[in-house]
């Protein structure tokens, strides 16, 4: 018996079998790899962006510094070197790192007014009635006019103050003349007479318990006139590195020289008033 070989005659694979499915993956992976390369790069960008600003605030410190070295230089220039304010302006400086500073804004202060938010109790207040570029001269303050407030210890009772001045005549070395005490019972307002031919320092002590808002104002003569302070400041500079700028402004006494002189009292059988040109005669 002859047996004959019929091959088979293949039907076509339907849609949706398995060689059609492996025909759709490249589409679907060229998305996936597109969706990671797109969220590496933001995270990319968002380390980059936090490296810059991190990058600048070490650079806006270091500007900073630089400024506050520029002001720093400026009152040295001012109390140590007796430079005026006018010769701060071309002031400018650089250090190793490439940071630098330029002096900004330096000028005399025009205030009418002083006022101490908060003077804690027996501690001093200074204010200064004088021409620091030229400690002998006259002040031109003929009145001082101050009031105060309770402070937050006091119960709402306003303490009293000790006002005291040195004063010394304008002409020649300056050579304080003596040391007075007033003391300051009235908050609502004191007004003190001093000599305009004269420099002073006066000094405040709240007793008690502390003092806010000291207000102090001074006039020219008897009336009540107020005028701008003599010897304060604004000092300024602007310190830079790479791509930051900072900029500093002070408000600070001319000079400081008279800093811790007469702010004690040595009490004895004299009197208070300690005059040199008609000194006292002691038990």
């Amino acid at each position: 018996m002859t047996h004959r070989f019929r091959p088979q005659r293949s039907s076509p694979r339907p849609l949706g079998t398995r060689d059609h499915v492996r025909g759709d993956i490249l589409p679907l992976a060229l998305v996936m790899m597109t969706t990671i390369l797109l969220a590496g790069l933001g995270v990319g960008i968002v380390v980059m962006e936090g490296l810059r600003r991190s990058a600048d605030t070490d650079a806006a410190m270091t500007a900073y510094y630089a400024a506050d070295a520029g002001v720093e230089r400026q009152l040295y220039e001012l109390r140590k070197r007796s430079a005026t304010v006018g010769s701060l302006q071309g002031l400018s400086g650089t250090f190793s790192n490439g940071s630098g500073w330029a002096a900004a804004s330096s000028t005399y202060l025009q205030a009418l007014s002083k006022t101490f938010f908060l003077i804690p109790e027996d501690d001093f207040q200074f204010v200064d009635l004088f021409d620091p570029d030229n400690i002998a001269a006259a002040a031109g303050v003929g009145r001082v006019d101050w009031s105060w407030q309770a402070g937050p210890d006091c119960g709402g009772t306003p303490p009293t103050i000790e006002m005291g001045y040195a004063q010394w005549l304008a002409s020649g070395s300056v050579l304080p003349q003596d040391f007075r005490i007033i003391q300051g019972l009235t908050p609502a307002g004191m007004v003190t007479p001093l000599d305009p031919l004269r420099g002073y320092r006066l000094r405040f002590r709240p007793k008690g318990c502390s003092a806010s808002a000291l207000r102090v104002e001074v006039s020219p003569g008897a009336a009540y006139a107020p005028q701008t302070f003599p010897g304060d400041i604004v000092a300024g500079a602007i310190g830079s590195y790479r791509r930051a700028t900072q900029a500093i402004t002070v408000q600070v006494p001319r000079q400081d020289v008279l800093s811790g002189l007469f702010s004690f009292v040595l009490f004895s059988e004299c009197q208070l008033i300690k005059d040199p040109d008609n000194p006292a005669v002691c038990p």
